[in-house]
């Protein structure tokens, strides 16, 4: 589990959160995407305390990247559409509980041309795509908030739990190039990662998650690697 977390994070800045996998990163994930609720403490996102669901944190602009991308990031049977809409479901892709088929298959035309999402047509089975394809759909769906066109909607905050595990030089670059330009906007990123260079290179801040017990996140340039 997690022991006491105090973690702020800011508009425009990359915070880090280093570690070996299985010391309480997962559950500190799921904790700011609405999938679990802390036992005590208090979780705000601009001041406000958002209920414990994953729609509600959708609903207040959370981007959720989750560290597993075939088993939590996409329903592999469902097609490229499908899954485009999967967090906006209720809006605004459904009327009366009917999905508005017309507007979702169009909105994932335009993802897929946005995030350059190879591998087939919206109709083709997520489970089809290749890691990095697969990776910009979840990325895509994500930072478009099921808005008309990209430039319509910017992420709050955007959780990334290893957002580059397993993909190619070529992927990495193209998914940090995007996280980037989020911050720019504006968004605020918690990057949960367990490849330094990846820490060293995007974060403002940084901080070391071991045994569910966080470090205060201090400047990245105030941190030496052997310190990590």
């Amino acid at each position: 589990g997690l022991a006491p977390v105090t973690l702020a994070l800011r508009a425009g800045e990359i915070t880090a959160i280093a570690g070996v996998s299985g010391n309480g990163q997962a559950l500190l994930a799921d904790v700011l995407c609405g999938v679990r609720a802390p036992t005590r403490g208090r979780v705000a996102l601009g001041g406000n305390v958002i209920a414990a669901t994953p729609e509600s944190w959708v609903a207040a602009g959370v981007a959720r990247i989750p560290e597993d991308r075939h088993a939590i990031g996409v329903i592999g049977d469902l097609p490229v559409w499908e899954n485009a809409i999967a967090e906006h479901y209720r809006r605004p892709f459904a009327s009366a509980g009917i999905v508005r088929r017309g507007a979702a298959r169009s909105f994932a035309r335009r993802l897929v041309d946005r995030y350059d999402v190879r591998g087939g047509g919206i109709d083709t089975p997520a489970r089809a795509l290749s890691g990095g394809n697969m990776q910009k759909l979840i990325l895509g769906r994500a930072l478009s908030g099921g808005a008309a066109r990209a430039a319509d909607f910017l992420p709050t905050l955007i959780v990334a739990s290893q957002p580059t595990w397993g993909l190619d030089v070529g992927a990495v670059a193209w998914v940090h190039q995007q996280l980037l330009d989020a911050c720019a906007r504006g968004a605020a990123l918690l990057l949960i990662s367990e490849d330094l260079d990846e820490i060293l290179a995007l974060a403002d801040r940084i901080a070391v998650i071991h045994a569910g017990r966080l470090t205060p996140a201090r400047p990245a340039r105030s941190w030496t690697l052997p310190e990590l």
